[in-house]
């Protein structure tokens, strides 16, 4: 959602924030019931007021486009080809990711975490390593084979991996098993 759309949404919100207090302050009996119908006689036959109230519609309408159209990019990469349109979301390249730095000796535990921007996707990774491994070397090998992984897989090239080490362990975490 851009500036413009949020500079909308914002007196957008205090409006209908406005009015709710309206509803709640009638409700409650705090406001005449007489004098909110005659205001609301004025606005009868008042091309101003349909005017408003059309404009209302054209702002609703362009968020609900704008907060759908926002959603629907940012979550997935798609490939154009001459048979159509291939989409691969991000959690499946986070589980992809996933596989792959798992396999690199080394690395006891690893959260993925991808994004999209307009460089490309960019990983970031919070992993735990073996204390008896050298983490710079670690750490490269699991950015190369991630970067090879994703580009044979997906077909795509990585922006950024950012890997975030967040524990030097020799501790395994046991599964539970359900019985």
């Amino acid at each position: 959602m851009g500036i413009f759309d949020r500079i909308i949404l914002t007196i957008y919100t205090f409006l209908v924030t406005l009015i709710s207090i309206g509803v709640i302050l009638i409700s409650l009996r705090l406001v005449s019931l007489d004098w909110a119908w005659t205001t609301l006689g004025f606005i009868n036959q008042n091309w101003e007021v349909s005017l408003v109230g059309a404009l209302f519609l054209l702002v609703s309408v362009r968020l609900l486009f704008a907060g759908v159209r926002s959603r629907r990019g940012k979550n997935r990469i798609i490939h154009h080809n001459e048979m159509g349109d291939v989409h691969i979301s991000l959690d499946a390249v986070e589980n992809l990711v996933e596989k792959a730095a798992r396999n690199v000796r080394g690395i006891r535990n690893v959260k993925v975490y991808a994004s999209h921007s307009s460089a490309g996707v960019k990983l970031y990774l919070k992993a735990v390593v073996s204390p008896e491994s050298h983490v710079p070397t670690v750490t490269a090998d699991v950015q190369e084979r991630v970067r090879n992984y994703i580009k044979n897989t997906v077909g795509v090239e990585l922006a950024e991996i950012q890997i975030f080490v967040n524990n030097i362990s020799n501790d395994f975490k046991a599964r539970q098993r359900v019985e």
